[in-house]
């Protein structure tokens, strides 16, 4: 029985740490923890942490967040709530959206946030493609940290928005760069860390402030880079 129990307190703790790193808040991997367990049981959770006890079981687990995936999100919530016992929930775990979903949602929100900024029609197709490109790239599966992915990415977008103009004096680098990085902007982060504060977790939304300041700073030094390498070159 005991067995049963760290077994359990472990799978809770890996849906939890899933939820974090797939954009959740921390109420809400505590709450998915508690929920199992009908609130018998002691959850502390970080944006970097989860430490749980439930009887003389412990059990720990080690955060590293990634890209967000509101879907997989959905999908381990009802997990947890199957789990928990609510009979009425119908769990599909091969749930997800399509490559070709993402692809075009991708395209489309880039495309939309060029225009949106004031580039035209040509801008905003440039747009869509580098948002592919640094979205689906086949360096993105390198498990770099954070800060360097979107160093990498910004880099890499700032790089590929600025090309144009080399060959042509129709397209506005600027706008390009700015509904590009818009994927990268940690606006899921912030609202994230704003809730957590307001819901009494202030350590928990310190973390998350700081992990976007730091997300925003690198996105900046990779833009950054790739202008002054620009401007020494053109």
């Amino acid at each position: 029985m005991e067995y049963d129990n760290k077994k359990l307190l472990d799978l809770s703790t890996d849906i939890a740490k899933e939820m974090i790193e797939c954009g959740g808040e921390v109420f809400r991997a505590e709450e998915a923890i508690r929920r199992i367990f009908d609130g018998n049981c002691s959850v502390f959770v970080l944006p970097t942490l989860i430490i749980a006890q439930n009887n003389d079981s412990i059990s720990t687990k080690r955060i590293v967040r990634e890209n967000e995936d509101l879907s997989k999100l959905c999908t381990l919530n009802a997990l947890a709530r199957k789990l928990a016992g609510e009979a009425f929930v119908d769990i599909n775990l091969n749930k997800g959206y399509s490559p070709i979903v993402r692809y075009i949602s991708t395209f489309g929100a880039v495309f939309s946030f060029c225009i949106f900024f004031g580039g035209n029609l040509l801008d905003a197709i440039i747009c869509g493609f580098i948002g592919l490109i640094i979205s689906f790239a086949g360096y993105k599966g390198i498990g770099t940290p954070k800060f360097s992915s979107n160093l990498i990415d910004s880099f890499i977008a700032g790089s590929l928005a600025l090309l144009p103009s080399m060959i042509t004096s129709i397209t506005n680098p600027n706008k390009i760069i700015i509904g590009t990085i818009m994927l990268l902007v940690p606006g899921l982060t912030v609202a994230n860390a704003i809730r957590d504060m307001m819901n009494s977790d202030l350590v928990a939304g310190l973390v998350e402030i700081a992990e976007a300041i730091m997300s925003a700073l690198s996105i900046a030094f990779g833009v950054g880079g790739a202008m002054l390498i620009y401007n020494k070159l053109w």
